[in-house]
């Protein structure tokens, strides 16, 4: 009987064999298309796009000249050394006198130039090669940076490639970065003696195939500065020299491809 109430039902509403299958609503299309066209931009982007690369180094904003130390040619006690930091000297100036036991001394000044440390005081003993006075050659030249990369990035660097600044106490968000050119890269890893001339201070702990690396600063008159800034007018700020800076050099871009296959 059952059976029989099912045949009956079914002859009364039989299969629409002639009615076209529905199987996807307008709204599912739209979504099947958006999927599609969203993975065919991705499968481009991995391919013909880049990702930017970037590299950070530490440095100096320096004057060209660098620094150079004026060391006591003899031993002796030293007897003069009227210069302060910040005192400008020029070449062949006396700045101290030193007695010896074949007299006095006198210590010249061998560059011109801002004092930027004193290294003795009147009074003290000194032997030969010992650090009186440090004088940075400024020469009326043009503020640049020196930074110290290391040999694995060296190959990504070049002349002419932008290099951006950030400066102690100048907040980047607001202020952004200080801009410059690499005007030149060491063609062999920096001695001791050669980072020393950029900072003053000696290197005892360079790391092994560390390059100097000099950038041009951009001007602009338009800022309080003198130089241009990532930002439309820059901190409030003159720059100085000595001031430690974080340089981010720009190394080119890479395919997404190649991240996600790790080549």
């Amino acid at each position: 009987m059952k059976f029989r109430f099912k045949a009956l039902e079914r002859q009364r509403h039989p299969d629409q064999l002639d009615s076209p299958l529905l199987l996807a609503t307008p709204r599912g299309w739209v979504a099947v298309f958006t999927v599609l066209i969203t993975t065919v931009m991705i499968g481009l982007w991995g391919f013909l796009g880049s990702i930017p690369r970037y590299a950070s180094a530490s440095g100096l904003i320096t004057f060209p000249g660098g620094v150079t130390t004026v060391e006591a040619a003899v031993a002796g006690s030293l007897t003069g050394l009227p210069i302060r930091s910040g005192d400008t000297v020029a070449v062949g100036d006396s700045i101290g006198t030193i007695r010896s036991s074949g007299g006095i001394v006198a210590v010249s000044a061998p560059v011109s130039g801002r004092v930027v440390a004193v290294n003795a005081g009147v009074g003290a003993y000194v032997s030969p090669g010992d650090d009186l006075i440090q004088i940075e050659q400024s020469a009326d030249a043009a503020l640049g940076a020196t930074l110290l990369v290391g040999g694995d990035m060296v190959p990504f660097v070049h002349p002419q490639q932008e290099v951006t600044l950030e400066l102690p106490g100048v907040n980047p968000r607001i202020f952004g970065r200080l801009k410059g050119v690499v005007v030149s890269v060491s063609q062999f890893p920096a001695s001791a003696q050669q980072v020393a001339q950029v900072t003053g201070d000696a290197a005892q702990h360079l790391e092994a195939n560390t390059h100097l690396v000099t950038v041009r600063l951009l001007d602009d008159p338009q800022t309080f500065s003198g130089y241009q800034w990532t930002s439309v007018s820059g901190p409030p700020v003159q720059l100085q020299s000595r001031t430690p800076v974080s340089g981010e050099l720009s190394l080119g871009g890479v395919k997404p491809v190649s991240i996600l296959l790790g080549v």
